[in-house]
């Protein structure tokens, strides 16, 4: 019994840094503000739902933001534009680029205001890299404005059935960003620990390790993991030779483990140490808060307008 669960216990040390390397698949996740009250939450479940049940690399988030009406500092700008078409749209892009950043948003930002009616829709950096088109952002836009349009009559008001209907178009946006994105890899991926910097002048990079080494490592590796055998064998069997007895023998064999996982670590990890600074499976920037561009939603990029309903542009809803 003890050579058995000696041998069970190498089996699972040695496996702790396979599990610390190795990619990161999370799921998707749904942030919604909705403080124009526009969905329900049994709707706002069933689009997580669909994003929950995703493996993203590195994790993926759509955040979704209502709004009654714009801000007070936003208003009298929003009345001169909600008459005019390009006018209107250039308003909500300008504030979805600048409400993203005050909401902490990162990968895909929604911003919907009830009176005057608009959507605008952003992507940050990060996931217009790994693949969201300038046309996915107008597509998402869409897939909500059409929404919102069968949602109420020709006079802007809600029809009976208003909050399912934009329940349903809220869900088949989340499915619409399953579907772009399911299968994308980050274009900057991060090793453990270090944040992708491509491009920048203060990148540091990590040299290729010699051949040579990472034979000996494993060597040394292989010694180490019998050492922790042999400790583990003589510790359950009362052995231990002159002095140190069982503590000597299961403590010993427990720091061979440990060097054999730091050597493992250092030489094939990438860095990052045993108990810090781990796989982004574990750590805090598993959603990509440490990556180049997450949450950069900077440049020409966003998509908005007005719902569409009946041609009124900033028509209300």
């Amino acid at each position: 019994m003890s050579i058995r669960l000696a041998a069970i216990l190498l089996v699972g040390l040695l496996a702790v840094p396979r599990l610390a390397s190795r990619e990161s698949n999370m799921p998707g996740k749904l942030f919604v503000s909705d403080d124009a009250k526009l969905f329900t939450q049994p709707g706002i479940d069933s689009a997580n739902k669909v994003l929950g049940d995703t493996l993203f690399d590195e994790g993926l988030s759509l955040r979704v933001s209502t709004f009654e009406q714009p801000p007070e500092n936003k208003k009298a700008e929003a009345e001169a534009a909600k008459s005019d078409p390009a006018k209107w749209r250039a308003f909500m892009q300008n504030w979805v680029k600048e409400q993203a950043p005050n909401e902490g948003a990162k990968g895909i930002f929604v911003l919907i205001c009830r009176h005057p009616g608009g959507i605008a829709v952003i992507a940050d950096k990060q996931t217009r890299e790994r693949g969201f088109t300038d046309a996915d952002e107008q597509e998402l836009f869409g897939i909500l404005a059409k929404a919102f349009r069968a949602s109420v009559d020709e006079k802007h008001q809600d029809l009976p059935d208003a909050a399912a209907i934009r329940d349903a178009g809220l869900k088949s946006a989340a499915e619409f960003v399953v579907t772009k994105l399911k299968d994308t890899k980050l274009k900057d991926t991060k090793v453990k620990g270090e944040s992708a910097a491509a491009g920048q002048a203060n990148q540091k990079t990590k040299p290729a390790g010699s051949p040579l080494m990472g034979y000996l490592c494993l060597g040394i590796v292989g010694l180490l993991g019998a050492w922790l055998v042999i400790g583990l064998i003589r510790a359950f069997s009362g052995g231990g030779g002159t002095g140190g007895g069982f503590m000597t023998s299961l403590f010993g064999g427990l720091f061979g483990a440990m060097a054999g996982m730091w050597l493992y670590n250092s030489f094939f990890g990438g860095g990052g140490g045993m108990f810090g600074g781990g796989s982004d499976a574990y750590g805090a920037d598993s959603m990509g808060t440490g990556n180049d561009g997450a949450g950069d939603f900077g440049g020409e990029s966003g998509a908005g307008g007005d719902w569409g309903g009946g041609g009124d542009w900033g028509g209300d809803f």
